[in-house]
This record gives structure tokens, C-alpha cells and sequence, in this order.
């Protein structure tokens, strides 16, 4: 999964056809960068919207690399301890990071643990060229309840269902109408029983078929599942308790070459998901250098499986402008 370099170019693909477009503008000044936050709004109603099998057709290019919403909920450390855009200490444990997926045929309505706010990244073929590319491991159609398989593991089977909810391709499931099966099983936990689509660099040329099944199953499994958020499992990369030059967060993987593109709130009732958005804005402002400012976009998730997600900035919930 080769990343295409090009200071904010993308080439996407809608189906089959190739589809340049215009990113968000990052404007520079020698102490600031700042990103459009009108401009990244557009740019994410549009990645949601593509429904590819893939990117540019080749099949060892899985659909995350160049369509849809990639995010992950946060809180902040109360021990301030590590930041939100860092792997916690359970990430750093396990090896993987959870994050969601989100997409006109992967919509959810509801985030990890009902939470209101978080960040979402770049995808890898649209990031700008100086951001690291994420390692991407395994795919669960519905959350995967990762805390209850393993603490010091991700993408391996549940000690419950040690045969069904291995690596899909392990336990003999290899599209969406054999997972679905295995999770229509009467009883037990589903949650805990699926297999985990392998889409992890190795698998080449099985690795975006694996992930588009992965999308596909949430389609089999009913109108239920928009309450419920998939599970996308990234490689821990960096561990900010570490003194290590080699892992830790501030020297190995520094926050201004972390693909971050957007800081989110659930939008709609209380709101109360912006205050923690804010400081998060300012957080992340205050330890890049040069300063980055990542806009904060109101999320607005579609009602039911069919319905439509929307992306929305505006100026009043931004706390840094500069």
C-alpha cells in the first residue's frame, strides 16, 4: 500500500474512474499553519460519499486509503498522561489502536461507548506529504469488544469463540454472506464471535476485497446495525510514556507529522461534545512548532442505515483561528 506523495493532491477514485480533486488549503506563514476548515468539511462530505471497492481498481489498495471517514473517539487523560491524538497506554499494551469508519454504505448513528467527540484522519492517499502513513491491520464489520479478546493482542479470536473469530480468512470466512452466518448464530455474543477482515499490508492484493466485504456485512446484517459503529484496528504507532528515542510519541511520531485533519463534535441537542473539541483544538495547537491549526467539525450522524451523514464548520466553534 504505497502512498502517493504530493503536497496535498489527491487522486480518488468514485467506482471505477479516476477523480482528481482539490484538498483543504493549508495556508503557511513561517509560525503557522492553518487549515481550511470550510474546505476539509467539503473535502469529507465528499470522501464519505464515495463508495468504492477499492482505489484506482488495483486490489491491493483497500478503500481506506482513498474514500471515507476514518475516526477515532477521545477523552481526555485526566492524568495527563498522554494526548488524544497519542495511543493510550491500553493501545500501547494490546499493539492496535480502534478507530471507526464512516461512509454512505458504512453509516453508524452511534460512536464507540455513546461518545460525542473525537478526531479524524487523513486518509493515506490524500494526506500531505510530510504526515506518516498509519498501518492499518483488520476490519470488524460491528464493534469487536477488543478490550474482552486480548489485552496484549488485536485482530485475534475471542477465548470464548477461539475458531469463529479468528482472522476471517483463518476461520474460513472470506465474504460478507459467510460472516453474516456466522453472526446470525442463535445465542451467544455476536459482538465477540465475528472474525476480523484482514487488511494489513501483507495480504496485497486480497487486502481491499477483504475490507470491502468488511462494509458489505454491515449491509447484511440489518437496519439495527446504525446504532452500532464498526471497529478498524490501527498499529500502535508510538508509545508517549516512553523515554525511548524510538517510541516515544514527541521524537519518533511529533504531533505536526501526525495525519490529523480534523478535530469532530457530535451535533444535534446539548452539544456538549464542542467544549472538549475545543480544548483539543488549542491542545494540539500548542504543542506543534511550527503551530498547526486543525479545524473542528461538527458531525451530524445519519438516523438510519440509508439515511446521510453530514460535515459542517463554522467559525463560532473554532477556539484557535491563528
Amino acid at each position: 500500500m504505497r502512498k502517493i506523495f504530493g503536497l496535498l493532491v489527491i487522486a480518488l477514485l468514485a467506482g471505477c474512474v479516476q477523480t482528481a480533486t482539490q484538498p483543504p488549503e493549508i495556508v503557511s506563514t513561517r509560525d503557522i499553519q492553518v487549515l481550511d476548515g470550510a474546505a476539509v468539511a467539503t473535502e469529507l462530505t465528499r470522501l464519505y460519499g464515495l463508495t468504492s471497492a477499492n482505489c484506482n481498481g488495483i486490489d491491493s489498495r483497500p478503500a481506506f486509503l482513498c474514500s471515507g471517514v476514518t475516526l477515532r473517539v477521545t477523552e481526555k487523560d485526566p492524568a495527563q498522561k498522554y494526548k488524544v491524538w497519542d495511543p493510550s497506554p491500553t493501545s500501547v499494551k494490546s499493539g492496535g489502536v480502534s478507530f471507526s469508519y464512516l461512509r454512505k454504505d458504512a453509516n453508524f448513528g452511534r460512536l464507540a461507548w455513546g461518545n460525542n467527540n473525537g478526531y479524524i484522519i487523513f486518509p493515506i492517499f490524500g494526506a500531505p506529504k510530510e504526515k506518516y502513513d498509519l498501518d492499518y491491520l483488520c476490519a470488524y464489520p460491528y464493534d469487536a469488544w477488543t478490550t474482552t479478546r486480548n489485552t496484549n493482542a488485536v485482530c485475534v479470536a475471542h477465548p470464548d469463540y477461539p475458531t469463529q473469530s479468528r482472522l476471517c480468512q483463518n476461520a474460513g470466512v472470506t465474504t460478507a454472506e459467510q460472516w453474516y452466518a456466522v453472526w446470525s448464530i442463535p445465542g451467544g455474543n455476536p459482538n465477540q464471535r465475528q472474525c476480523a477482515f484482514d487488511v494489513s499490508d501483507g495480504r496485497n492484493h486480497l487486502a481491499a476485497p477483504a475490507f470491502y466485504q468488511s462494509i458489505r456485512a454491515r449491509g447484511l446484517a440489518g437496519v439495527s446495525g446504525v446504532n452500532e459503529h464498526n471497529e478498524l484496528l490501527v498499529k500502535t504507532w508510538c508509545d508517549p510514556t516512553s523515554t525511548d528515542p524510538k517510541k516515544s510519541c514527541t521524537q519518533s511520531a511529533p504531533p505536526n507529522q501526525f495525519p490529523l485533519m480534523a478535530f469532530f463534535y457530535i451535533y444535534g441537542g446539548d452539544n456538549k461534545g464542542l467544549a472538549d473539541a475545543q480544548y483539543n483544538q488549542k491542545d494540539f495547537h500548542n504543542s506543534t512548532n511550527p503551530k498547526i491549526v486543525v479545524p473542528i467539525i461538527r458531525l451530524t450522524p445519519s438516523a438510519a442505515n440509508i439515511g446521510t451523514a453530514t460535515f459542517t464548520y463554522d467559525a463560532a466553534d473554532q477556539a484557535v483561528t491563528q
